[in-house]
């Protein structure tokens, strides 16, 4: 019987296994593990201060606790990173096996993304309201986030409005997507878990806000994982921070 070229090709060269071919059953688990470590190092304290204001904890105002906190954010969201790279070099995969490849192209995609993070939360909410109103008698106020996010405009909360989307969309967003869509699961699954995730350390913003931050976060994972690229989704969640700073909610 003739031999094929599949029959032809050594070991050694045989096809890694990408994003659509999901890895073997052992490289999966260990896949697994590490996104687990790497996300219960990065968010275990997000997570439980979140928990706490949700809860009815009070976060200090002064200024000097104001530039503690956002020193605090800035190393931990910075090692953050550093244990992504240190994690992702070891398993011999770089920034792009993420989505992170930088092209031009990214910079209108960003603002389109920006735009519909504006827009899309307004007609998500509003039918929320109106049932809200409809049992309750009255609507939903939003919480005021300026005794949490009240850091005003300073180079400290500038840097970490500028950190935060880097350590936000590549380590719940573009590493927690892409290892369980090589794990094998879906796209609809990646999804859920990342929405999941994020918002875990965000519910201490109350129900409005989590209402439209869940509909932002749904845009931006379904992006990720309609064209596994997600510069765009860094550069968007870069400028609501931003425009957050500006507007005077940090």
């Amino acid at each position: 019987m003739p031999l094929t070229p599949t029959d032809l090709t050594p070991p050694s060269q045989a096809i890694p296994a990408t994003i659509d071919q999901p890895a073997s059953r052992w490289t999966c688990v260990r896949r697994l593990q590490h996104l687990g470590i790497v996300l219960a190092v990065s968010l275990a304290h997000p997570i439980v201060g979140s928990t706490y204001v949700l809860l009815g904890g009070t976060s200090s105002t002064s200024p000097m606790q104001q530039d503690y906190r956002l020193i605090g954010g800035l190393v931990s969201e910075t090692t953050s990173l550093l244990l992504l790279w240190y994690v992702l070099s070891k398993q011999g995969k770089s920034w792009g096996d993420i989505g992170w490849k930088v092209r031009f192209a990214d910079i209108p995609r960003a603002i389109g993304l920006f735009i519909a993070a504006l827009i899309v939360p307004v007609f998500v909410s509003t039918p929320v309201q109106y049932v809200y109103w409809a049992f309750s008698g009255h609507w939903l106020a939003p919480k005021s986030l300026h005794p949490i996010l009240g850091f005003g405009i300073s180079f400290l909360s500038i840097a970490f409005a500028c950190v935060n989307p880097f350590f936000e969309e590549l380590i719940v967003r573009g590493y927690t997507m892409s290892e369980i869509m090589r794990a094998g699961a879906t796209s609809g699954v990646a999804i859920i878990v990342s929405v999941a995730v994020q918002m875990s350390y965000h519910l201490y913003q109350g129900l409005a806000h989590a209402i439209a931050l869940t509909a932002v976060f749904t845009i931006f994972s379904v992006y990720h994982a309609q064209t596994r690229n997600i510069v765009p989704v860094v550069l968007a969640h870069l400028l609501l921070d931003v425009a957050a700073v500006l507007g005077g909610a940090f």
